[in-house]
C-alpha cells in the first residue's frame, strides 16, 4: 500500500517527541486544480496529527540489557521511532528499581513492568498499560533440587530473595498456603551464586534469563511457576502514566505503535539484533546466551499465535480476580482506565476550529470526509485481510498443538483464546459431555466468569435447557438472539444477566456417529444475530474441537489398554498386587539406590499358615477372597514406598526400602503377625489362620537380590517348622 502515498520529502518541523504529518492518498493531487486545497488540508492535518514536542522520551527498563527488550532496540535501530519524530533513549534497571515510581516521579515517560501494575495502580499511581509484551510471564521461583520429590512447600521457613514486582509470586505462594508470613524475604542482589553458595533458598527469576547460567553451572534445579497453579499473568507490559496520555495522546500512540513494529521485526529476525545487542548495548552476555534467551521468548510472546501487544480485558479481569480472591486487590476492583484505547484521549475540539478559521468547515469538511471514506475502504480491506490470516494462522497453531499430542485443556483453551482474539466482542466457551453421567464439563472458558462456567456445569442435555443443553439434545446449531427473550433460557434468565450476557449461539461437537461430544458456544454483551461469517468461524471451531476431542479418546483408549497390558503382565490377577517379575526389578533398583547412598534395605518372605484347609473346607473361591483380603492387610502394614507382592500361591514377599535398623524391620514383622492373626469375616464364614516370616538384610546378609530372597526363603521355612514341626 506504499505506492498511495506521497514519497517527497518536505521540510516538516520535527524534533524529540514530534510526529510526523499524515500522508495524503496520492489522488488528491491528480487534478492540478485542487492543489491549493490540497495544500491547507496538508497544513491542517499536519497540526490535527502533530503531538506537542518533548526532550528525548526516556523508556526505563525493568532489567539490564538482554533480548528481553529487543523490540524497542530494534524500534530505534530501524528509525521506527524516528519516522514518527521520537527521541527515545533506554534506562537499565537493577532487580529493585520501582520502574512503577520512576515513571510516576516522571523520571521516565514510559516503563517496562509485571503485573503488578494493578497493585501499583489500587495504591493511587495512576499507571497505564499501552500493551503486553509477553502472553506468559516469564517470573519463576528458583531453588537447589535437595531430592526427587521436593515440592513448593519446603519452602516454609526458608529465605526467599525476590525482586521488585514479584508480586504474582508472592500471589503463588499465597494460593499453595505459604502466606508471606511463613518464610523470610531479603533484597535481590542479581547474583545467582547467592542461591548456589546457600545464602538463600530460593530467589526469583527470569525463566529467559537466569536458568541459562544455572543450566551452565549445572546445577540441579527445583523451578516452581505460577502457571502450575492456574496464575497466568501477562509479563513486561509496555505503560505509562494517565497524566502523558491525557497531555500527549498522539506522542502515546506514536511510541506504542513503533515499538510494536519494532516487536515484529526483533521476533522475526532475532539474529539481527542479537548482534545489534552485542554491538551497542552489552557485552556482558554471549551469542548463545541471546540466542536461548530469543528461542524461549517465542513461547512467552507467541507471535505465531497472537498479535503482538494484544491485551484481553477478559484476561486482566481474571488477573485483577486472582490478586482479590488472596487478599491483594478488593474484590471487583476496576479496570476503567487502566486498559489503554489508542485515540481515545485525543481531544480535537480545537482542530475543529482551527479547520473554521483556515478554510471553512463546509470545504474542509467535505475533504477531510472523502479522505476518511477512501482510506477507511482501504483499513478495512487490510483488517479483513489479516483477519482471514489471523484465522488461518489460529487453526494452523490448534491442529499443531493437536500433532504435538498437548493437553486437551491446552488445546481447547488456544482454540478459544483464538477466536477471541480474532473477534473481541466475542465469549467463548468448550462444554465436554459425559453420555454415560449424562453432565456438563466446562473445557475452556476464559473470558467468562467462574460463577457462571461453575453454574452452567450443571446444565442437563434437553431441547430447552438454553443453548448448549439444546444443542447437544437436538446435535443441531441453536441460535439464540436474544437470552432475555427466548423460551429455552427461561430458567437461567437470571444467570445470564448477571453475567451480562446477551446472546449465545451454541455448535454441537459431534463425533463420527454423530453422538455429542460437547458444545462450542459463542457469546456476546449484547442482542445478536450470526452473520454467514460468524456461522462458518463456529462450525470450523467445533470441527477442530472433534478433532482434539476425538484424537484424545482415542489415545486414551489405547493408554489404557496399553496400561491393562502392563498390568496384566507385572502383576498378580487375583490380588492386584505386583508379581515376581515386577518384584524383582524393584528389587534391583531399591540395590542400586542403596549402594550409591550407602542406605540398608530388607527383604521379607511370608508364606500363610492353614490356608490349605480354608481351601479344602470350603472351596477355592472363598480362598481367593481370603487371599485378597490378606493382600489389604499387608498393605496396610507397610509405608506407601515400600512393594508388598504375591509371587504364587499363598507366599507374599515385601520389600522395605530404605530402613534404619534391622530391628525397624522386625517390628513390621510383628506388626504383619498380629494383623493376619486377626479373625477374617468372609462373607458369614469366621476364618483364622497366621503366618511364618523369614527376614534377609541389605547390607549384613548380602548385596545380591537373588541371594538375599534365598535367604530370606530359608528362614521363613525355619520359622514354619517351629510352628508346625511335623
Amino acid at each position: 500500500m506504499n505506492n498511495l502515498f506521497f514519497r517527497r520529502a518536505i521540510n516538516y518541523p520535527t524534533g524529540p517527541g514530534c510526529a510526523r504529518p499524515v500522508p495524503l492518498p496520492i489522488h488528491q493531487r491528480s487534478r492540478r486544480h485542487a492543489m491549493p486545497v490540497n495544500l491547507f488540508s496538508l497544513a491542517l492535518l499536519w497540526l490535527w496529527s502533530h503531538p506537542l514536542c518533548a526532550d528525548t522520551l526516556r523508556l526505563q527498563l525493568k532489567w539490564t540489557h538482554s533480548f528481553q527488550f529487543a523490540g524497542y532496540y530494534a524500534a530505534l535501530e530501524q528509525g521506527y521511532y524516528r519516522e514518527l519524530g521520537l527521541d527515545v533513549e533506554f534506562l537499565e534497571a537493577s532487580p529493585n528499581t520501582p520502574v512503577a515510581d520512576r515513571v510516576m516521579a516522571g523520571e521516565a515517560e514510559f516503563g517496562v513492568g509485571t503485573s503488578s501494575l494493578l497493585l501499583e495502580r489500587h495504591r493511587g499511581k495512576p499507571l497505564v498499560v499501552l500493551a503486553n509484551i509477553f502472553q506468559h510471564s516469564a517470573q519463576v521461583l528458583v531453588a537447589r533440587q535437595q531430592s526427587p520429590l521436593q515440592g513448593v512447600h519446603d519452602l516454609a521457613g526458608k529465605t526467599l530473595m525476590l525482586e521488585d514486582g514479584a508480586d504474582e509470586l508472592v500471589a503463588y505462594l499465597t494460593q499453595e498456603g505459604l502466606t508471606p508470613d511463613k518464610y523470610r524475604t531479603i533484597t535481590h542482589s542479581a547474583n545467582h551464586e547467592d542461591l548456589l553458595n546457600g545464602r538463600v533458598d530460593a530467589m526469583s527469576a527470569y525463566s529467559s534469563y537466569e536458568l541459562y547460567h544455572f543450566r551452565q553451572a549445572h546445577q540441579p534445579l527445583q523451578i516452581y511457576t505460577p502457571r502450575s497453579a492456574g496464575i497466568d499473568f501477562y509479563g513486561d507490559n509496555l505503560f505509562t502514566s494517565s497524566k502523558l496520555i491525557r497531555r500527549n495522546p498522539r506522542l502515546v500512540d506514536n511510541f506504542r505503535d513503533a515499538s510494536l513494529r519494532g516487536w515484529q521485526y526483533a521476533m522475526a529476525n532475532p539474529e539481527d539484533i542479537i548482534a545489534l545487542i552485542m554491538l551497542r548495548y552489552t557485552s556482558q552476555h554471549s551469542a548463545d546466551f541471546l540466542r536461548a534467551e530469543a528461542e524461549h521468548m517465542q513461547a512467552l510472546i507467541r507471535p505465531d499465535l497472537i498479535e503482538i501487544g494484544y491485551s484481553n480485558p477478559g484476561r486482566w479481569r481474571h488477573i485483577a480476580d486472582t490478586y482479590a480472591d488472596l487478599g491483594l486487590l478488593p474484590q471487583g476492583f476496576s479496570l476503567d482506565g487502566f486498559l489503554y484505547q489508542q485515540g481515545l484521549g485525543d481531544n480535537r475540539t480545537w482542530f475543529y476550529a482551527a479547520l473554521t478559521t483556515l478554510l471553512g468547515a463546509l470545504v474542509i469538511f467535505a475533504i477531510a470526509l472523502h479522505v476518511y471514506r477512501v482510506n477507511s475502504k482501504l483499513h478495512n480491506l487490510v483488517r479483513l485481510m489479516r483477519r482471514a490470516d489471523v484465522q488461518q494462522r489460529n487453526h494452523n497453531h490448534v491442529l499443531a498443538l493437536i500433532a504435538a499430542d498437548e493437553p486437551l485443556e491446552d488445546i481447547l483453551l488456544s482454540l478459544v483464546e483464538g477466536v477471541e482474539h480474532l473477534k473481541p466482542e466475542m465469549k467463548c466457551s468448550v462444554l465436554l459431555f459425559d453420555r454415560k453421567q449424562q453432565k456438563f464439563s466446562v473445557a475452556a472458558a476464559p473470558s467468562l466468569p467462574d460463577f457462571y462456567n461453575q453454574a452452567i456445569a450443571h446444565l442437563q442435555a434437553h431441547d430447552t435447557a438454553g443453548s448448549c443443553g439444546a444443542a447437544v439434545a437436538t446435535g443441531k446449531r441453536v441460535i439464540v438472539s436474544n437470552i432475555q427473550t427466548h423460551p429455552n433460557w427461561e430458567a437461567y434468565r437470571q444467570l445470564a444477566a448477571q453475567a451480562d450476557l446477551m446472546s449465545c449461539w451454541s455448535e454441537p461437537i459431534l463425533n463420527r456417529h454423530g453422538e455429542a461430544l460437547g458444545t462450542f458456544a459463542i457469546y456476546q454483551h449484547k442482542v445478536a444475530e450470526p452473520t454467514a461469517e460468524d456461522i462458518q468461524l463456529i462450525e470450523e471451531s467445533a470441527y477442530l474441537a472433534e478433532i482434539a476431542i476425538e484424537r484424545k479418546q482415542a489415545l486414551e483408549a489405547l493408554r489404557e489398554s496399553e496400561e491393562r497390558h502392563r498390568m496384566m503382565a507385572q502383576h498378580d490377577n487375583l490380588t492386584g498386587l505386583p508379581n515376581r517379575a515386577l518384584f524383582a526389578d524393584r528389587l534391583q533398583q531399591a540395590l542400586s539406590y542403596a549402594k550409591r547412598h550407602h542406605k540398608s534395605l530388607a527383604v521379607m518372605l511370608l508364606d500363610l499358615d492353614d490356608f490349605k484347609p480354608v481351601n479344602d473346607t470350603y472351596g477355592h473361591a472363598l480362598g481367593d477372597e481370603l487371599l485378597k483380603a490378606v493382600a489389604l492387610r499387608l498393605q496396610e502394614a507397610v509405608r506407601a514406598s515400600d512393594t508388598v507382592a504375591r509371587i504364587g500361591g499363598d507366599e507374599f514377599v515385601i520389600l522395605l526400602h530404605q530402613i534404619d535398623s534391622p530391628a525397624q524391620a522386625r517390628i513390621v514383622s510383628d506388626k504383619i503377625g498380629q494383623l493376619l492373626a486377626q479373625e477374617f469375616w468372609l462373607g458369614e464364614q469366621s476364618i483364622h489362620i497366621g503366618c511364618s516370616i523369614g527376614i534377609a538384610y541389605y547390607p549384613q546378609d548380602s548385596s545380591d537380590a537373588r541371594e538375599l530372597t534365598h535367604i530370606a526363603d530359608q528362614r521363613m521355612y525355619e520359622q514354619k517348622q517351629l510352628h508346625h514341626p511335623s
